[in-house]
C-alpha cells in the first residue's frame, strides 16, 4: 500500500475497526514503515484524544454595570410605538377595503369610501347599441381568424409545393445519371 491508500484506512486504525483484514494488516506494516504516515496517525490520536477531554464553557453570568439602565426601562417607549405601527396598519386595511379616496387639490382635502354607494339595479337586457357592438366584434374577430388561417394554409400548401419540386429536381438527376 502507498501513503494516499492508507490516508484511507487511518480513521479505521484510529478506532480499531479494522480487526484482523488483509488491509488493516497491510495498512499496519506500512505504518511501521513509513515515518510520515505514522506521525499522522499520531496527531490524529492526540486531536481524538482532546476532543474527549474537551468540555463546554457554562455561559458568562450578567453583570450589572453602574449607571446601566436595564433593558426594559430602554424598550418602554418602543413597547407604545409597536401598538401604534399595529393599529395604524389595521386603519390602512380598512380603508382599502373600504375603497377609500383621498384627494388633495386646489379646493381643499377630500375623503370618499365606495362602501356605502348606491348600486345602479342591474339589467337584465342589452340596448340596441350593445348588440350591434358585440355582433361587429364578433364579425371582425371571425374574419381575422379566417384571414390568418387562409394565410397558414397557404404557406403550408408553397411549403409542400417547393419540397415537391425539390424531390422532382433530386429524382431528375437520379434518372439522368440512370440513362
Amino acid at each position: 500500500m502507498n501513503c494516499d491508500e492508507i490516508r484511507d484506512h487511518l480513521i479505521e486504525l484510529i478506532y480499531d475497526e479494522g480487526g484482523d483484514s488483509p488491509d488493516s494488516i497491510e495498512a499496519q506494516e506500512h505504518l511501521r514503515i513509513c515515518p510520515a504516515c505514522r506521525k499522522e496517525l499520531e496527531e490524529l490520536r492526540n486531536t481524538r484524544k482532546y476532543l474527549k477531554l474537551w468540555k463546554d464553557e457554562a455561559p458568562p453570568r450578567n453583570v450589572a454595570m453602574a449607571g446601566y439602565a436595564p433593558a426594559s426601562s430602554r424598550e418602554f417607549p418602543w413597547k407604545y410605538l409597536r401598538y401604534a405601527a399595529i393599529a395604524a396598519m389595521l386603519v390602512i386595511c380598512f380603508l382599502a377595503l373600504a375603497n377609500t379616496r383621498i384627494s388633495w387639490n386646489r379646493e381643499g382635502f377630500s375623503f370618499s369610501t365606495g362602501l356605502f354607494k348606491e348600486q345602479e339595479p342591474a339589467r337584465d337586457y342589452y340596448t340596441k347599441s350593445e348588440v350591434e357592438a358585440i355582433m361587429n366584434d364578433s364579425e371582425i374577430r371571425i374574419s381575422e381568424t379566417s384571414r390568418l388561417m387562409i394565410l397558414k394554409m397557404l404557406d403550408t400548401v408553397e411549403q409542400d409545393r417547393w419540397m415537391d419540386l425539390q424531390y422532382v429536381r433530386s429524382n431528375r438527376s437520379l434518372i439522368q445519371n440512370g440513362n
